[in-house]
């Protein structure tokens, strides 16, 4: 009995068993897929958020460059941000000087006439209504002239200038002026009893660049003063479409050095038969130009064509001193050299160097003694240790620095001297040539270019100068030059005053100036390095010590506070205790820079007559006695290249034999046809942003390949 219930409940319990095994081996699958199912689901959450920030990613980087897209371009900036920071310069600390030191001088004119210093055609008053209609007389734009110059910058002024110079001098059959010479304005000759001219020698004591021809300057020995020197009134007319120094010329750091903004070095490392490096970012571009343009590639220049350019800067250099001596231009000129520091390590090389320029390899430590970073150190900041920033530097002597308002003021009342005129507030819209006339009695003052004004006026010229700089050209005017060139800003601000607390002093005294050969004590250099966005600065050359500080370089316009807190970031990374420094004045300015950021100096043939002759020298004496020719892309570095451009330009309209090195720039370095329009300043932004980068990255010792040169 005992063994069959012993033996039914064992079978029970096994059958119980076997039955829980078979439930459970039939959850198994369940529960499998269930898990499968959970792993699917949370893999579908994973994909679905991945999905979404990359979407999110892509949203935002699409907004970033739609962005840029949109700041890029001239009108939506424009409308975005206003003409304010590009357009006031009376924010600039250069006219507000002006404006308090010729405040009690400011002469009052009636009328709001476009010629420049109408003022000074109001005669004694008898009457203000009187005044303005004798200033009315006076602001008539003239129907006809020989020679109209678009631009009242730098550029233009100096070609005035020089062509009414040389214009005097060839009424008198005097033709042969060497590039360097200067003529005193009328008012200055004085009698003699020799009759002709002499030419004395002027070797400057600051001229330090020994190889060049020293300039002349040609004083008069005629008894007729009025004779001798011709009035060009009416032969030559300046069109400006703001007021003179309203641009870059008036806004700028005044930093007078010769050259151009590509150095000397580079320039002949790029040089045909010297290898030719490849690895720059203008040749990369021209290649790139040249690839997908149907214009015949420009020839590569040769070291020798790079030698007689920069000799021409040189040669500039003196006639700009000259200028300014003999025509008496107040213009705070200083003779104070200039330092360049560099954040990059030295090439082996170079360690030894002494330049054939008269430029000196400086020091770590030298660098940071020229410009007051020696005693400034900010010790509880490694990071902006003033030893660390540069590895070494640059110091040229020859170097000057100016105010760039009262240059550019000064030129315009040399220029007036001669008769020139400067209408103010009178913009090209369209240029094109004269139809032709039948009427021969009109047919002698009809000139082959007519000029059609924002006023509505018309004018007829034998010659155009464009000397716009790096405001906008239509294809109205020049389709060669519309897309030549990428504007650039860059900003300044000048400092409260500092007084003792400046680093830059004038009292500067050191071995260097001694080793020169200049033992007594020199005013404080004007001061700059090698960062893409440059950096430069200047004291003020004042009492009250005002420290002069420029950098950043922007593709398009942006908000003064932006400005303001880039600029302090910038200058505290040099002078660490100026950090909480304040700014009282804040500008900037847009430059012109070509795709090679060489001058872009020439003819432009798309206005010449169509000659069937193969001729090249024929071609040129068919259309030598009238052109279209342009000065501009100076990028920067223009105080001293626009002189040398001025007389370069005034020889070709004057047909200067032996003297056409405008040919040399319109060969070798001409304007690009296209400038990647509408990305333009989208894709310089974009490669500024990048070095800006790496520069970054090379003070922090972080090493990253090499980009190619951006020069």
């Amino acid at each position: 009995m005992m063994t069959s219930i012993s033996s039914s409940r064992i079978l029970l319990l096994f059958n119980a068993t076997t039955a829980y095994r078979q439930s459970s081996s039939s959850r198994r699958p369940a529960l499998l897929q269930a898990k499968k199912i959970s792993s699917h689901a949370s893999n579908a959450k994973l994909s679905a958020s991945s999905s979404t920030s990359s979407k999110l990613s892509k949203a935002a980087a699409t907004s970033v460059v739609c962005s840029l897209i949109i700041l890029s371009d001239p009108i939506s900036s424009r409308i975005l941000f206003g003409n304010k920071q590009e357009d006031e310069v009376n924010n600039s600390y250069w006219a507000q000087e002006l404006q308090q030191a010729t405040a009690h001088q400011q002469e009052q004119c009636s009328t709001d006439g476009r010629l420049r210093n109408a003022h000074k055609f109001c005669l004694d008053n008898k009457s203000s209504r009187q005044n303005a209609e004798v200033a009315d007389n006076n602001i008539q734009l003239p129907s006809h002239s020989r020679i109209v110059i678009v631009g009242g910058g730098f550029a233009g002024l100096h070609t005035a200038l020089a062509l009414a110079e040389k214009m005097s001098l060839l009424k008198k059959g005097i033709g042969n002026l060497d590039d360097g010479s200067v003529v005193p304005p009328p008012a200055q000759y004085q009698q003699t009893e020799n009759e002709g001219m002499q030419m004395q020698s002027r070797r400057s004591t600051n001229s330090w660049y020994q190889w060049v021809t020293w300039p002349f300057i040609a004083k008069s020995n005629d008894s007729n003063n009025h004779n001798l020197h011709s009035n060009v009134n009416g032969e030559i007319i300046i069109l400006e479409a703001n007021q003179i120094g309203a641009g870059s010329s008036g806004r700028a750091k005044g930093l007078v050095v010769p050259g151009y903004q590509v150095p000397l070095e580079d320039l002949e490392e790029g040089a045909v038969d010297n290898g030719g490096n490849n690895w720059t970012v203008p040749l990369l571009l021209h290649k790139l130009h040249s690839f997908l343009s149907t214009q015949p590639e420009s020839p590569r220049y040769t070291k020798g064509v790079v030698q007689e350019l920069y000799k021409l800067s040189y040669i500039a250099l003196d006639r700009l001193r000259s200028i300014v001596d003999l025509y008496e231009i107040d213009c705070d000129w200083v003779e104070c050299g200039a330092v360049e520091g560099s954040i990059h390590a030295m090439e082996g090389e170079e360690e030894d160097e002494e330049e054939s320029d008269g430029c000196r390899i400086l020091t770590r430590e030298q660098v940071n003694e020229l410009m007051g970073r020696s005693s400034c150190r900010d010790d509880s900041n490694s990071e902006s240790d003033g030893d660390n920033l540069y590895q070494w530097g640059e110091y040229d002597p020859g170097c000057a620095g100016v105010n760039p308002l009262k240059l550019t003021l000064g030129l315009a009342d040399a220029a007036e001297r001669w008769g020139v005129r400067i209408y103010e507030q009178t913009k090209l819209i369209r240029l094109e040539k004269t139809k032709s006339v039948n009427d021969e009695s009109t047919k002698d003052n009809s000139g082959k270019y007519t000029l059609t004004t924002n006023y509505g006026d018309t004018i007829q010229c034998d010659h155009v100068v464009l000397c716009t700089g790096a405001d906008a050209l239509s294809t109205d005017v020049s389709r060669r030059l519309e897309q030549s060139f990428v504007p650039i800003y860059t900003w300044m601000a000048a400092t409260e005053p500092l007084y003792d607390l400046c680093p830059l002093k004038d009292s500067v005294d050191s071995n260097i100036y001694k080793e020169q050969g200049h033992q007594k004590k020199r005013p404080a250099p004007m001061c700059g390095d090698d960062h893409i966005s440059l950096n430069y600065w200047r004291n003020n050359n004042k009492d009250e010590g005002r420290l002069l500080f420029g950098s950043l370089a922007d593709t398009f316009v942006l908000p003064n506070w932006l400005i303001s807190w880039r600029l302090r970031n910038a200058m505290k990374e040099v002078y660490p205790q100026l950090a909480h420094v304040h700014f009282d004045h804040i500008w900037g300015g847009k430059l012109a820079f070509a795709l090679n950021s060489m001058p872009l100096i020439g003819r432009d043939t798309d206005f010449d007559d169509i000659v069937s002759d193969t001729n090249e020298e024929t071609k040129s004496s068919k259309n030598g006695s009238s052109g279209v020719w342009y000065a501009t892309g100076f990028a920067g570095h223009g105080i001293v290249p626009t002189a040398m451009a001025g007389s370069v330009l005034a020889n070709a309209i004057l047909e200067t034999p032996d003297q056409q090195q405008w040919k040399l720039f319109q060969t070798y370095f001409p304007p690009s046809s296209f400038n990647g329009y509408p990305y333009s300043q989208l894709g310089a932004g974009i490669i500024l942003s990048l070095y800006n980068v790496w520069d970054w990255a090379g003070k922090k010792g972080i090493p990253l390949p090499a980009l190619p040169k951006l020069w």
